[in-house]
C-alpha cells in the first residue's frame, strides 16, 4: 500500500504557540470559558476561567423550540465572555456548542447571533466528538501508567462514555441524557418518591444496555468521573463522610435516600451544592446510579479536566500541527481504500492552484486545509459506486462520525466531495452565508479543476498556471489548446456549469 500522507507543511506554515488561547464549552446546563497563557514549549497555565449557568436545556419546549428569555440569556452570557476574548485570534480560540444546540429547532439562528456575542463562530460538535474532548481534557490531568480507563461525563443534556488508555480512546460513546433532561424527564411533578426514582433508574438501565457489554468492568481496569454532576457528588459524600477519597454505589444510594426524605426537589438541601445546580441535580443523580449498576462500577474517582481542557489541548495540537483530523482523514482513506496516489496527484494540483490565488480571492492561508482534506477523499465512495461515488462519498462525509471536525467543516468537506464532479448541486449552496458561500465556491472550484486536470491519472508535465480575481479564474494553457482536444472539450463544459454560481472561468 502507498504511504498516505496528509498535508505536508512547508516552512511558510509553520507557526509560534500564541501567547493565550481560550475554549468556550456551550453546555446544556452551564457555560464555561477558561483562558490560559502558553509557552514556548506548548504548555499551558490557566489565567482566568467564567462559568454562568445558563440552563440552556431546560429552554427547550417539546419540539425543541427554544424559549425567548433563555435564548436572550445565553447570548448576555457570550457577551461577557466575548469582552474578555474577543481581541484574541480566531485561530487562539475554541468554542463548541454540544447538544442542546445539536437538538434545538433554528440552531442556526441562534448561533449567528451567539457568533457575534462571542466574536468567535460556534461550533457545534457531534456527540461522539464531544467524548473525544473530554477524554482528551481527562487524560491530560493523570499518570500515564495506568491501563485502560473508563471516563464517565454527565452533561446537562447528554452524557458521554468512554474507555482509553494514556491519551487514545479506545471507545466512544454519547447517550441523549443528562441531567437537565432527565431531571425534567422523570422528575417533572417535583417530587423526589422513591416511584419516581425507580422510574428513572429502569428507564436509564435500558437506555444504557444496548452499550452496557462494550463498557462493562471486563474491559477497563480504572474508572474515572468528570464535570459538574460527579464533582458535586464527591462534594456531597464528603461532607457527609461516607467516602474519603472515591464515589461508591453504596454512597449514591445513601444520598438518594437522603433526598427521599426531602421529598420535594425545593426543599432539596445538601451540602456544598450552590443553588443553581440543585434544581437539576436529581437527575443527574440518577443517571450515575443507574451507570454504576448497568457496568458494574465498584469505584469511581473524579478528574478535574473536563470538555474545555480537552479544547485547549486540541486546539494546541492544531497550532502544532498534530491535528486528529489528519489522522480521521487518514483513516477514511485506508477504510475505503482509496487511490492514494490519484488523491495526492489532485492535492498537489488544488493546493498550486490555491496558493496561486488565495490572495487574489481573499482566502485565508488556514483553508488550504479543507481543500487538501476533500482532495484526500474525494474519491472515498468510488469503493461502492463508480458513477455516482461523488454522492456516496458526500454521504458518508455528511453522517459519519469523523473524531476532531466541527459539524459545520465536516459540511463543507460533504459539499465539496458531492460537488467535485458533474454538475453543480446549485441549492446546496443557498443555506450557507454570503461569505461562507463564496469561500466553498472557491473551494470546490479548485478542486473540480485539479481533479479535471488528473482525468487521465497522470502527473502533469508542469502545474498549471492560473489567475484570479473576485469570481473569476483564468487558465494560462501552454502550447496549442486545439492541440487538446480533451481537456479544451472538459473545460468549456466546466465553464458552463460554474457560471451556474456566477463564476466565470476562462482559459487560452
Amino acid at each position: 500500500m502507498n504511504e498516505i500522507i496528509i498535508n505536508e507543511q512547508d516552512d511558510e506554515d509553520l507557526e509560534k504557540y500564541p501567547e493565550m488561547i481560550a475554549a468556550v464549552d456551550l453546555g446544556s446546563n452551564s457555560f464555561h470559558m477558561i483562558v490560559a497563557r502558553v509557552d514556548e514549549s506548548g504548555n499551558f497555565s490557566m489565567v482566568d476561567q467564567m462559568k454562568e449557568m445558563v440552563r440552556l436545556r431546560g429552554g427547550l419546549d417539546e419540539e425543541n423550540n427554544m424559549d425567548e428569555a433563555v435564548a436572550q440569556n445565553a447570548l448576555d452570557c457570550l457577551q461577557r465572555f466575548g469582552d474578555r476574548i474577543r481581541h484574541l485570534e480566531k485561530s487562539s480560540v475554541r468554542a463548541v456548542g454540544t447538544n442542546t444546540l445539536r437538538t434545538m429547532n433554528k440552531s442556526k439562528s441562534f448561533l449567528r447571533k451567539a457568533n457575534k456575542a462571542l466574536g468567535h463562530r460556534i461550533g457545534i460538535i457531534p456527540g461522539r466528538e464531544e467524548a473525544r474532548l473530554v477524554y482528551l481534557g481527562v487524560s491530560h490531568t493523570l499518570s500515564d501508567d495506568r491501563g485502560n480507563q473508563l471516563v464517565i461525563d454527565i452533561g446537562g443534556g447528554s452524557t458521554e462514555f468512554i474507555i482509553g488508555e494514556m491519551f487514545e480512546p479506545k471507545l466512544l460513546e454519547s447517550l441523549n441524557f443528562g441531567s437537565v433532561s432527565a431531571t425534567k424527564r422523570f422528575f417533572s411533578d417535583g417530587k423526589l418518591t422513591k416511584k419516581n426514582w425507580k422510574k428513572a433508574n429502569t428507564a436509564l438501565r435500558l437506555e444504557i444496555m444496548p452499550i452496557a457489554k462494550q463498557f462493562s468492568i471486563k474491559n477497563w481496569e480504572f474508572a474515572i468521573g468528570s464535570s459538574g454532576t460527579i464533582k458535586a457528588t464527591q462534594e456531597i459524600i464528603h461532607a457527609f463522610e461516607l467516602e474519603k477519597f472515591k464515589i461508591t454505589l453504596g454512597s449514591l444510594n445513601k444520598i438518594r435516600d437522603q433526598m427521599i426524605e426531602m421529598k420535594t426537589i425545593d426543599k432539596l438541601k445538601l451540602p456544598l451544592i450552590n443553588s443553581e445546580r440543585l434544581p437539576v441535580y436529581a437527575g443527574g443523580l440518577a443517571i450515575l446510579i443507574a451507570i454504576f449498576e448497568a457496568l458494574k462500577i465498584e469505584t469511581m474517582t473524579v478528574s478535574e479536566g473536563a470538555l474545555r481542557e480537552g479544547l485547549l489541548y486540541d486546539l494546541l495540537g492544531r497550532i502544532n500541527h498534530e491535528d486528529v483530523r489528519n489522522r480521521s482523514v487518514r483513516d477514511l482513506m485506508q477504510r475505503f481504500n482509496i487511490d492514494t496516489v490519484q488523491s495526492d496527484l489532485v492535492k498537489s494540483t488544488a493546493l498550486h492552484c490555491f496558493k496561486s490565488v488565495r490572495k487574489d480571492w481573499g482566502l485565508p492561508k488556514r483553508r488550504k486545509r479543507i481543500l487538501g482534506w476533500a482532495a484526500d477523499l474525494h474519491e472515498l465512495g468510488i469503493s461502492i459506486t463508480h458513477d455516482k461515488h461523488h454522492l456516496q462519498g458526500a454521504h458518508i462525509l455528511e453522517y459519519a462520525d469523523i473524531p476532531g471536525f466541527a459539524r459545520r467543516r465536516q459540511h463543507w468537506l460533504s459539499m465539496m466531495v458531492m460537488s467535485h464532479r458533474k454538475k453543480l448541486p446549485i441549492e446546496l449552496f443557498d443555506e450557507l452565508s454570503e461569505d461562507e458561500r463564496s469561500t466553498v465556491i472557491y473551494l470546490i472550484v479548485l478542486l473540480r479543476l485539479a481533479v479535471l486536470f488528473h482525468r487521465s491519472r497522470q502527473e502533469l508535465d508542469a502545474m498549471p498556471k492560473v489567475l484570479g480575481s473576485k469570481n473569476k479564474l483564468h487558465i494560462d494553457i501552454e502550447g496549442d489548446i486545439n492541440d487538446q482536444a480533451l481537456l479544451e472539450a472538459d473545460l468549456i463544459q466546466e465553464k458552463q456549469w460554474l457560471s451556474k454560481v456566477d463564476f466565470e472561468l476562462s482559459f487560452g
